[in-house]
Parts: C-alpha cells; structure tokens; sequence
C-alpha cells in the first residue's frame, strides 16, 4: 500500500513541476507562439554569436520572506520633512543610501561572468537555479523588439552632450564634447542608439507568470476593488536589473574604455539616412545598469537604482567599474515642475551620489537619471506612468495611456501635464490627473506596458505596426529640410 501511495505521490508531484507550456505544441500564430518568441528575428542557423533565449519557465510560488534581500534590513530613512521643518536633500554617505545600492548590486552580480562579456552575456541560472526572467510579448514590435543575441530592445536614442559635459555649460543641455574632433561630431548626427534587456527575480517572475500565462493572453484580477493584472501587485523581494548598451564609440566617450563590448542584431546606420528598419549584427558598450527592488518602507514601494561604467575606476572586473549613480524612491512632487518654483522644496526622494567622476546629466531638477536616460524625466516618474489599457486594445501614449517618454513642456514649466507625471502613486492608484481614467496600472513595469500594448495589436490588427523609420534625432538639416517640404506642400494646396 505505501508503495503505491508513493508512486502516486512521484506522480503528482512530477505534473506539479511540469510547465504547462510543455504539456501540448503550440500554433506557431498563437498567443502562446508569439508571447514567448526568443526574438524578432531569429538566429541563422549557424551563429557566430551567442543566442537569446527567453527565461519564461516562471515558479508556481515564492517564499514570503527573501533571506538573500539584504536592504530590506539596512535602516534608511524614506520620510520627508515640510516647512516649518528644515528640508535638505539626503546625504548618499552617512546615511546609508551607499549600502542599501551596494547590497542590492551584490545580489544582482553573484553568479554573473566577471566581465560580463559577450560570450557569456547574462546568466539566468544561479548556483544551479533559474533566478531570472524575462518579459513576453517583446519580441513582436519589429522596429523595437527583441534581437536574437542578447534579447535586447531598442531604447532612446541618446546624444553625446548626455554622455559628456562641456566646460561652462549646464547639465540638461545637449551638445559635444569641448575639443571633440570633427570626425566624431560629422559621423554621429542622429544620435547613439540604446538597445538593453532587462530580468526579474523569482519573485517578479511569479507575478509576470500569473499575469502572462502559457496561454499567452494578458489575464485580469482584482486587488483593492480595482482591476488589474492577475499577479500585480510585484511582491516583496522582487528585483529587476536591466543591462543598457550604446553603439556610441570609446573615442567620442573615453570614460568607457574596457567596457564590455557585446554584439547585438540592431538598425543598420549610415550617415545619410541615419538608422534604418533592417538590422545587423553590431557591436555596443555596456554603459549602464539599472536595478529596482520593492521596498514597503518606500512610499511608493518601489526603489529604483542606477549605475554608470567608468573604466577610469579601480578594479579589474566589469563589476568594479560600475559606479552607482543614485537611488530614487518618489517623484518629488514637492519640487519644481509639479509645484511652481516658489513653492518648491529641495528634493528629498533622489540620493545623488556627488563623488561620481564621470559627468551625469541627471534627470529633471537632478532627480534620478542615468547616462542614457531622459534628462527631463526621472526614474521612478517614467516607470510610474506605466499603465494599460483595458478590453485587450493597444495602449497610444498621450491618447489613451499615459506619456511615459516625453511631452511638450516636460520639465520645462509648472503644469498640470507636469503636476501629473512627477506626482507619487500608490499601485493600483489611477493616473493623477484624470486624463487616461481607463488605463490600469502596471506597478511601474514598462516592460509589462510593452507586453500588454504588443499584446494589443496582435488582438485587434492581428499584425504588428510595420517598421517605416527608427529615427528618434533629426539632424538639423534634415530638420530644416522636412520644414520646407511642409511649407512647400502647404503653399501648394
């Protein structure tokens, strides 16, 4: 009799283990084909490079504590002070903030190649366990989606005045190096494009597993009498890292010498034409790492990290070069342009850290940014406007979700676009402001606002958007030259 109870036992516990996703094939113009694609286009059959594979073998469960999470222990202060009260800006040492980043880098490198170099890329196994996964859906999009090496997307397009500063010139202004050659400044005029990959620990892949199934169609449930996607909100010991890469050269920006060069399937580039719909397997530096973790201290649950490569550090590994930025917990929605410049407060949920030697654009009023990201923006208010639409549509930023990447005026002067954007919000909290009252949020995940939106033109077009011009920079005389054809066509009509 205990033979047979343990034979059904093995039996049981081997279909508990079994991902559904094995257990019958799939149409290849299925949710479930399509959600789970390794990329856009696929590896040649025989590669010189390494090959993505997505991480979507997501666990049925989590422990409800994270043992490994050690800054979730480590006492920082997440309160904010009003006037009467003296308002200063936290201190990034002294006050711990450079051990609480320090812990979390710690969890993200172990079992990580020491140079993170292309050959062996990111490692998704740790100590012989699946600790990291990706995102579905991201490789639908055939002008940003996956490409084949590395399973990265296609982010902004960033200029060199974002990666380097000019004596005398403040630090939200775009332009080149003081002394650059000619060279650098004629062969780059459409930007440096940003292409990055991003993962979730264990316990993001659980809530991304439950709110993209096997079956590969987004799933709502309810939380606080809203409804939501079924694994959100992220749980407690959730960690996401993303891994951001530039085909800008190390001669425009030495501080990136030694970084890791990785090979990655992206836009062809010319001068003339700039970046083009067909891709090829190009050369980028890793120039930026960013991390979030939830935190319930944090009032918005969510801290969001980022780290800079300076290979002029001391180190011999990847690892020793990256050199954190800051930490940003809110959007200071104290603080100009949420609040007018008179009634505006030093920034208390950004810590900066000042001893950085690299120059660092930072984001709008010094919030948080990294070497790559929007300087009008920051971290946390870009990741909070990540929000869906409902009934399995595409989300349009600006028309029916919120503009997560930009809009006129952004940073520029009080406004309630701006009150709006750099305002805190608590999951599953609506868009402040009422303009996109349909959309849901995401829990600060623009990679799920990619998943769902791609999810929504293979629903209702039952195609992907073609590809017609990756271009995010226009020269100034392709400018000037698309104004007098406007002008000319107006005149003409």
């Amino acid at each position: 009799m205990k033979s047979i109870q343990a034979i059904l036992s093995a039996l049981v516990a081997m279909v508990v283990m079994t991902p559904l996703w094995g257990q019958a094939p799939v149409k290849p113009d299925s949710a479930a084909s399509i959600a789970f694609r390794d990329a856009v286009v696929s590896a040649p059959k025989k590669p010189s490079t390494p090959v993505f594979k997505l991480s979507h073998d997501y666990p049925r469960s989590v422990p409800d504590t994270c043992p490994e999470c050690r800054w979730l222990n480590i006492n920082v202060n997440f309160g904010t002070k009003f006037p009467p009260q003296k308002v200063e800006s936290p201190q990034w040492h002294g006050q711990h903030w450079d051990e609480y980043i320090q812990a979390i880098l710690d969890y993200v490198k172990q079992g990580q190649d020491p140079q993170l170099s292309n050959e062996e890329g990111w490692r998704t196994k740790v100590e012989g366990k699946t600790r990291w996964y990706n995102v579905p859906w991201m490789a639908y999009d055939p002008t940003a989606g996956r490409e084949y090496v590395h399973g990265t997307t296609n982010e902004r397009t960033a200029t060199l005045g974002e990666f380097l500063k000019a004596p005398g010139i403040g630090p939200h202004v775009q332009f080149f190096m003081a002394g650059m050659t000619d060279a650098c400044k004629a062969e780059y005029p459409w930007g440096f494009e940003s292409w990055s990959v991003g993962y979730y620990n264990e316990y993001g892949g659980y809530a991304l597993g439950r709110t993209v199934p096997p079956s590969g169609v987004p799933q709502m449930g309810e939380y606080l009498g809203s409804a939501v996607p079924a694994g959100l909100p992220f749980p407690k010991g959730t960690v996401v890292v993303k891994v951001l890469t530039s085909n800008v050269p190390v001669d425009c920006v030495p501080f990136l010498h030694g970084s890791p060069e990785w090979m990655v399937d992206r836009h062809k580039y010319t001068k003339a034409k700039g970046y083009e719909c067909d891709r090829e397997v190009q050369s980028d530096h890793v120039v930026q790492v960013d991390v979030a973790v939830v935190d319930p201290r944090s009032p918005s649950r969510w801290v969001y990290g980022t780290f800079a490569y300076d290979g002029d550090t001391q180190g011999s590994t990847f690892w020793d070069h990256l050199v954190p930025v800051g930490l940003q917990w809110g959007s200071d929605p104290w603080t100009f342009p949420a609040v007018p410049e008179s009634a505006s407060l030093a920034l208390q949920q950004s810590a900066i850290n000042t001893d950085i030697g690299t120059f660092q654009h930072l984001g709008c009023k010094d919030r948080l940014a990294g070497p790559v990201d929007n300087p009008q923006s920051s971290c946390t208010s870009c990741h909070a406007s990540a929000y869906a639409v409902p009934k399995g549509v595409p989300g349009v930023m600006g028309v029916n979700a919120p503009p997560s990447f930009g809009f006129d005026g952004m940073c520029q002067s009080y406004s309630l676009e701006n009150a709006a954007y750099f305002q805190n919000q608590s999951f599953p909290q609506r868009f402040p402001g009422g303009q996109y009252s349909d959309a849901f949020s995401l829990d600060t995940s623009l990679q799920l606002a990619v998943a769902f939106t791609q999810y929504g033109y293979f629903n209702t077009d039952h195609a992907p958007q073609t590809c017609t011009d990756p271009n995010q920079i226009k020269p100034a005389q392709q400018k000037v030259e698309m104004l007098l054809k406007m002008r000319k066509k107006a005149v003409t009509k």
